[in-house]
């Protein structure tokens, strides 16, 4: 894994502690540097929560075919779904994970941090 260290990395990127729940920021590790010098520390890839509208009225339409819907229903209430319907929708959906985006986020871990401070 390539190694990078936390001395060129900005003081507010966002970094990931083995073992630990929350991530922390560069500035946050070196106020406490000493805490962290024997912790395997990230580098992180942002993965920000996406709706599709699409994709969940499909789930939607699939699951109410499975509940008894007559036979080709799925089909012919596909065929009344607009581009403009899933805008629409896609719309609402981007509205509300806009609403709160740092809640709405996960990171990955990237690349090992040497602590060369």
């Amino acid at each position: 894994m390539k190694k990078v260290k936390i001395s060129t990395l900005p003081k507010d990127e966002i970094l990931y502690v083995e073992g630990d729940f929350d991530v922390i920021t560069v500035s946050e590790v070196l106020e406490d540097i000493e805490n962290y010098r024997n912790a395997e520390l990230y580098t992180t890839i942002p993965h920000p929560a996406i709706f599709s509208a699409e994709e969940i009225l499909n789930d939607a339409i699939d699951q109410e075919q499975e509940n008894g819907m007559y036979e080709d229903w799925d089909d012919k209430i596909r065929v009344d779904i607009t581009k403009q319907d899933i805008a629409d929708l896609q719309a609402i959906l981007d509205r509300i994970l806009a609403r709160n985006p740092s809640q709405n986020i996960s990171y990955e871990q990237d690349k090992l941090i040497e602590i060369d401070i």
